[in-house]
């Protein structure tokens, strides 16, 4: 339990939650009773009536859905969740010295304009410097699924928290398990990490670097995303939709028995067929025929086949494209 700073309320929260937001007033604070300033949020744009039509109308559209899967399908839950996400500007340039690989090319086919029959690779001295500003988002909750933690969020949408705009939908407001010192230091590291890919791409190896880091506005915002459970026939579903936007975050829905069957069927036909392929490809049959295009042929029935396999036998959880 911990008690507000602000309104003297008691309400709940964990041994590991170190921002927390009051249910009552809605005052963000840390566990020693500071008021935390830059708190915001992203508005609901959908409600449970919507976010439930939405995903039915998504789920219903995918491949082997069954036909009545939108009229036969009751939600037994149903519950708004405001997940706080760190978000930080960096602002960062680095500049290198290092070798990079270049290509020294003799002997061109006559043949084949462009090909070389010998290629000589060396490292050359390489340097530079790259300018760039990053915008940080640290999911603030550990239990947290991956595909709502990856969600891109829209925070040019963002405002002040408002306790009343969480409280109209009856939302659940997720303490913060991140302090504002962890989130920075994430930032930065983030930031070092994604110049490093940078300098990379230029050159094999690095002889010296200097990085100037500068870790900017760092705010809490809590993202509204409608957990949903619906049944149909003897089993249950669930599904992530944003409140925000109305996107299906990630869903699991039933696939019809004739879909299946059909998934199934054809799967082993082209695992037979792709595993033959190979087989001639590699000598398997005492005969090697078609050793490069029969690898290639081979192999990509062969993945397709376990695709379909994978879509026949399994309750395949899907994910709005963005």
């Amino acid at each position: 339990m911990a008690r507000c700073a602000f309104c003297d309320a008691d309400f709940e929260a964990g041994p590991g939650d170190l921002l927390l937001v009051c249910p009552y007033c809605g005052t963000a604070q840390t566990v020693k009773g500071a008021k935390f300033k830059d708190h915001y949020m992203i508005r609901v744009h959908f409600d449970q009536s919507e976010a439930q039509t939405t995903l039915l109308d998504w789920v219903s559209k995918q491949l082997g859905a069954p036909e009545d899967l939108a009229a036969r399908a009751r939600f037994v839950k149903s519950e708004l969740v405001f997940y706080p996400f760190w978000v930080s500007r960096v602002d960062a340039h680095s500049r290198y010295k290092g070798f990079g690989r270049d290509a020294r090319f003799y002997d061109e086919w006559p043949q084949r304009p462009g090909a070389y029959k010998r290629i000589d690779f060396f490292l050359k001295p390489e340097s530079g410097e790259f300018t760039r500003r990053y915008e940080i988002v640290l999911p603030a909750v550990k239990d947290i699924d991956e595909d709502v933690a990856n969600f891109p969020i829209p925070t040019r949408a963002k405002e002040y928290f408002s306790h009343a705009h969480a409280e109209e939908f009856d939302g659940k407001v997720l303490h913060s398990q991140v302090s504002e010192e962890q989130a920075r230091e994430f930032a930065r590291k983030r930031a070092f990490d994604l110049q490093t890919a940078l300098i990379m791409d230029e050159v094999v190896q690095v002889d010296s670097r200097h990085d100037d880091i500068d870790v900017g506005e760092t705010h809490l915002i809590h993202v509204p995303v409608w957990e949903l459970t619906y049944r149909y026939g003897n089993s249950k579903y669930r599904a992530s939709v944003s409140a925000a936007t109305g996107y299906v975050i990630e869903a699991k829905y039933p696939r019809s028995v004739t879909f299946r069957a059909a998934a199934i069927l054809s799967g082993l036909v082209l695992l037979g067929v792709g595993g033959g392929l190979l087989g001639l490809a590699f000598g398997v049959f005492g005969t090697t025929l078609f050793p490069a295009g029969g690898v290639v042929s081979g192999g990509m029935l062969s993945l397709l086949g376990l695709v379909l396999l994978y879509k026949g036998v399994s309750r395949k959880e899907a994910k709005e494209q963005l």
